[in-house]
């Protein structure tokens, strides 16, 4: 059974009921609440706006998330350039480049190896 949370018209206090057409007691000022049809209708409204309120506020965090995280990668990016530019030795790219290019030719079968079994 769903549960749904909402305002006391007396006090304002919160209430946790279940999305049933019933009577309901205030916890805070023991107020009885008739949570009828249209009260349901109203509700399920409202929640439903929200939810698509809240759908629009988890995109818009979302491509800014994903703006920001490619912006700093461009910057990144853009100082390592500099910094290959000025000095091409800065990181081990091209070493280990050549390493792996030597560990790849050193594991292929040489031609002559056919040959010596």
């Amino acid at each position: 059974m769903k549960k749904i949370i909402i305002k006391c018209p007396k006090c304002g206090g919160k209430m946790r009921i279940n999305d049933q057409v019933a009577k309901y007691r205030c916890p805070s000022c023991k107020e009885v609440y008739k949570f009828n049809h249209f009260r349901r209708l109203i509700s399920k409204i409202t929640g439903f706006f929200k939810g698509i309120g809240q759908t629009c506020v988890d995109i818009k965090n979302n491509i800014q998330y994903k703006y920001k995280t490619a912006k700093s990668t461009y910057s990144y990016m853009k100082q390592m350039k500099q910094h290959m530019k000025k000095d091409p030795n800065w990181s081990n790219y091209h070493k280990e480049q050549r390493e792996e290019k030597r560990m790849k030719d050193a594991q292929k079968p040489r031609f002559w190896d056919k040959f010596k079994k």
